[in-house]
């Protein structure tokens, strides 16, 4: 039994579940299987329903009920392990890696942060921050394609988002809500330093997955799977970010690059989808500017492009209506 020592926290629709198979490849780290347990979520009660209508909206379809009580919990990000010692259970002890598990709903709760500080006061989280533009629009289009998601255009959904989350939606409507990371990370810096947080961004994990893949490596501490591990305390021996130097603690004779086979996985698995429709981002950008420049304040880097193009520059013409 042991607990994690570090989490890929967010955002969700940011490809953080493509990051968390990819890293279940590398042999030199646990990952938790189910991938997002959402444990630091839970407070001891059962989540409600997957859906609820708000009072003045249109319901959901009836078709959506019954649903499978993982996979209801699941596309509604909520938690699927919920005692600790079921969790405890998902990292293997006597195991000398590094251990991860990846719910991307850990960013936007900040109760779930403070649950996370009390336990694991040092560990090591992961956030990937996607355009919120376009990830608003990527998590809106997968509801809709599950049929989770009554609304037609995302701009409605969007102005129903207070009235939703009012009436007891769930956290995969919050479509604004998981983009403003600016208010998510300075709320997180309260518990954590920011040393103890690795910020990338989707766009470099699209881009270019080798160097995002070994960065994210060296900082959660990937053990060599060459190195000889002595005694029973656990040693990380990190990544080094070039791959011409070796590894650190490498056996003798040359081993392959144990990052091959996490990086075949991501590029395999990691799809950006459709860019939101041309008009779509002058109608719904307004939502999310403050945040981007208290993003820039808190972090100390620019994220200008999403005031413009954003990560996936959608082609100029009209207004794609049923966005």
């Amino acid at each position: 039994m042991a607990l994690p020592d570090f989490v890929v926290i967010g955002a969700p629709d940011a490809g953080t579940l493509s990051l968390h198979t990819a890293l279940a490849r590398h042999r030199g780290l646990v990952m938790s299987a189910p991938a997002e347990p959402g444990f630091f979520l839970a407070e001891g009660s059962s989540p409600a329903p997957a859906g609820a209508p708000a009072a003045g909206l249109e319901a959901q379809p009836a078709d959506l009920e019954p649903q499978p009580a993982d996979s209801a919990e699941a596309l509604a990000g909520e938690a699927l392990v919920r005692c600790q010692p079921e969790y405890e259970a998902l990292f293997p002890g006597n195991d000398q890696r590094p251990r991860g598990e990846s719910t991307p709903y850990y960013l936007a709760d900040f109760p779930a942060q403070r649950r996370m500080h009390e336990l694991l006061p040092y560990l090591r989280m992961i956030a990937v921050l996607r355009d919120p533009v376009e990830r608003a629009y990527a998590n809106w289009l997968a509801q809709r394609r599950a049929g989770l998601e009554p609304l037609p255009s995302l701009v409605t959904a969007l102005d129903a988002e207070e009235a939703r989350r009012a009436a007891g939606w769930k956290r995969r409507w919050r479509y604004a809500e998981h983009g403003r990371y600016g208010l998510q990370l300075r709320r997180l810096y309260t518990l954590f330093p920011p040393s103890q947080v690795l910020l990338v961004r989707y766009r470099d994990l699209v881009t270019q997955p080798d160097s995002v893949l070994r960065e994210v490596c060296a900082f959660v501490r990937a053990v060599d799977p060459a190195a000889v591990v002595r005694g029973g305390a656990r040693t990380f021996v990190p990544a080094v970010t070039d791959p011409g130097r070796g590894w650190l603690g490498a056996a003798s004779r040359p081993s392959p690059d144990p990052l091959a086979a996490a990086l075949a996985v991501l590029r395999r698995h990691l799809e950006p989808g459709p860019p939101p429709p041309p008009g779509l981002r002058a109608r719904v950008l307004d939502r999310f500017v403050d945040d981007i420049a208290l993003l820039a304040q808190v972090t100390g880097c620019s994220f200008d492009e999403w005031l413009e193009g954003g990560d996936h520059p959608a082609p100029t013409g009209a207004d794609g209506g049923r966005a």
